[in-house]
């Protein structure tokens, strides 16, 4: 392993083995930060050399968080309570009770089905599940140990539904991906955004992500895929599930009746484009390397991923698309299906870690920090995605995509002026720094937008999880904010819909405004040292770099394709 001793940033050692299995990273590496205006999930991982220290401190969080886990032993189900972790002895352990009722779904559990439980819909969530080999059932009350290599799989629940959202199907497991397996069991990210679609609340997305001031707040606008109406009324929940104080200003839905063989979306100013003969690109190039020919960008969660091993001191990866053009075309749409990698959380999660005990302080005094100074930095930083046009006078600037958070992709509208650009291709380059940003899908369509109907839709009741009638909080942009500073804090907004016409399709989108804190407490001494580094242009994308480059000097340490054999 080459030494990183003299290097600008010296890395944080991890693993991976091959292109395949970094895409896992998405899902197994969340943790801590956004420090200035990413995305917001809580967990933190202080050291991935495993010391015992590390591995008790991520044990105490999964208990802290009240995670509830149950271990499957054929058809036997039992509850482990006060769950220990030991590297040297590679076991799970903790006193075996019986499953709470609550615990209990009133169907058996299959991966293809909803898991609906019997009482308080609050009470069964936060569950990982422990399938192992023996059919033996404990003594209740008894202290159990289970060795790592009894363990075939592991489950997570969906926080509403009880649905399994993540599965993993072990080999001889190791103790760092049982580690990273608890910490995907403690994620969360943003304020969550849920959508009633008839029967049940689904995770839909995240609220004004990455707004940690109350300065840099800006509409935000959300495409709600599942929402349903009932006689007429919509409904939508809140949630904090992670350790914030949220501050949300303003809800609103807007309603948009369109024809059916037409798709809408928003713009980052709120202005609708429409969709009828969405183009994919011919040619896609990545980091001027690697020409796919094959079908490209589609929407199949095969993502690009911003992370080319290319011989370059730039950090700065980008992807480069080139789209047949009509003949008298000055106007195009360019549509997006991006999201936030882990990756991104991972590296601001080491960054934060840095200033210690003086977070909190750091916190405040980010408060007062202008809009302007904020967006610089960020801008320098290259944490946006970067939308350029290839023009008769070299690539232009021609949007920045603000972050959306990584916990659900979203469907992006980018307008593009196309009247300085000469032949038939359209050249589109997206750019941004190292896996800050996976890609899914991407195509440009050309026809004129159509007019559309918008109705704007301010809540009729919304009712905290006290009972309390919060709707005025939440009806009007006047920094009188709905306030949730709790882990499991929620809001449900009813809205009353206009009568459909049946003859026409209905899309919806939640416009909202808001910002969080975070809640750190972080151990050591801040290292101000170091952390002057970020103030130069494109510092921390050189760090998140040279942090994976560590990381593929690590990899022959661990074979992650024996370990994780299913991801669903």
């Amino acid at each position: 392993m080459k030494s990183l001793t003299n290097q600008k940033f010296r890395p944080l050692l991890f693993f991976v083995k091959n292109k395949k299995l970094r895409s896992y990273l998405s899902m197994f590496l969340t943790v801590s930060f956004l420090n200035l205006i990413i995305s917001c999930s809580y967990y933190n991982v202080k050291d991935v050399t495993t010391s015992s220290e590390t591995m008790s401190s991520q044990i105490v969080e999964f208990n802290k968080a009240q995670k509830y886990a149950v271990i499957h032993s054929g058809q036997d189900t039992w509850h482990l309570n006060n769950l220990v972790l030991n590297e040297d002895n590679k076991t799970i352990s903790g006193t075996a009770q019986i499953v709470d009722e609550n615990h209990v779904p009133l169907k058996p559990r299959d991966s293809k089905r909803v898991h609906r439980y019997n009482n308080n819909e609050m009470q069964p969530l936060n569950e990982v599940h422990f399938y192992i080999k023996s059919n033996n059932i404990p003594d209740y009350g008894s202290k159990i140990t289970i060795p790592f290599p009894e363990i075939v799989s592991i489950s997570v629940n969906d926080k509403n539904t009880g649905r399994s959202i993540a599965n993993a199907a072990v080999g001889t497991i190791g103790v760092i991906a049982v580690i990273f397996i608890i910490i995907l069991a403690t994620k969360s990210s943003c304020p969550f955004v849920y959508v009633k679609n008839g029967e049940e609340f689904v995770f839909t997305g995240e609220l004004y992500p990455g707004i940690l001031t109350a300065n840099l707040q800006r509409d935000d606008y959300l495409l709600l895929p599942n929402l349903n109406e009932v006689n007429n009324e919509a409904s939508i929940k809140i949630t904090n599930e992670l350790k914030e104080v949220q501050y949300t200003d303003f809800v609103q839905i807007l309603e948009i009746d369109h024809p059916y063989n037409v798709q809408v979306l928003l713009d980052k100013n709120g202005d609708p484009q429409t969709f009828s003969n969405i183009i994919p690109p011919n040619k896609v190039v990545v980091d001027n390397l690697n020409i796919d020919n094959s079908p490209a960008l589609i929407k199949d969660d095969n993502s690009y991923l911003f992370n080319s091993e290319i011989n370059s001191s730039s950090s700065l990866r980008n992807i480069e698309m080139e789209f047949n053009k009509p003949q008298n075309t000055e106007n195009a749409k360019l549509f997006l299906t991006v999201k936030n990698s882990m990756w991104l959380d991972y590296v601001f999660g080491k960054f934060n870690q840095q200033f210690g005990t003086y977070y909190p302080q750091f916190q405040k005094d980010q408060q007062a920090v202008s809009l302007e100074k904020s967006t610089k930095w960020v801008q320098e930083q290259d944490i946006p995605l970067s939308v350029y046009l290839k023009t008769s006078t070299g690539w232009e600037l021609v949007d920045r995509i603000n972050t959306v958070g990584p916990m659900a992709s979203r469907d992006i509208a980018v307008p593009i002026d196309l009247s300085k650009v000469a032949g038939n291709k359209v050249k589109i380059k997206l750019e941004t720094g190292f896996m800050f940003w996976e890609v899914d899908y991407a195509g440009i369509d050309y026809t004129a937008n159509k007019a559309l109907d918008i109705k704007y839709i301010n809540p009729y009741e919304a009712l905290d999880g006290n009972g309390e009638n919060v709707t005025k909080l939440l009806s009007a942009t006047d920094q009188n904010y709905f306030v949730q500073p709790n882990i499991g804090d929620e809001v449900v907004v009813t809205f009353k819909m206009s009568e459909p016409n049946l003859d026409l399709k209905r899309t919806f989108f939640l416009k909202n405004r808001g910002y969080y804190n975070y809640i750190r407490n972080y151990d050591g001494e801040p290292d101000f040292q170091k952390l002057k580094l970020f103030r130069a242009a494109g510092a921390f994308t050189d760090f998140s770099k040279y942090e994976y480059e560590a990381l593929m000097d690590y990899e022959s340490q661990f074979d992650l394709v024996s370990i994780i054999k299913d991801y669903k």
